[in-house]
């Protein structure tokens, strides 16, 4: 084997186990993600607040949660990219 494509091969792993790992993360606490927009939005619409009358600007928020179809594709995706992984390194 070539040291290139031992690195491409390490770097498919590394890059296929980051995203099934982080989606079923964000899959896992997608609950948890959801009761903290909830609390930060009923803190922040407290009256004396700091923060009453600041406009927050929609196209710089945070997604209350993980979108499932999204996030479920991402995993599925990365789940592929290991597989292919264990397959070449027992093919070769």
């Amino acid at each position: 084997m070539d040291f290139y494509g031992d690195v491409l091969r390490n770097l498919i792993l590394a890059l296929g186990g980051a995203l099934f790992v982080g989606n079923v993360a964000a899959l896992v606490h997608r609950e948890r993600d959801a009761d903290r927009v909830v609390r930060r939005t009923v803190a922040s619409a407290r009256p004396g607040s700091p923060v009453r009358g600041y406009r927050r600007d929609e196209s710089k928020t945070d997604l209350p949660q993980a979108p499932i179809v999204r996030s479920v594709l991402y995993a599925a995706i990365g789940l592929v990219m290991v597989l292919w992984w264990v397959g070449t390194l027992f093919a070769g």
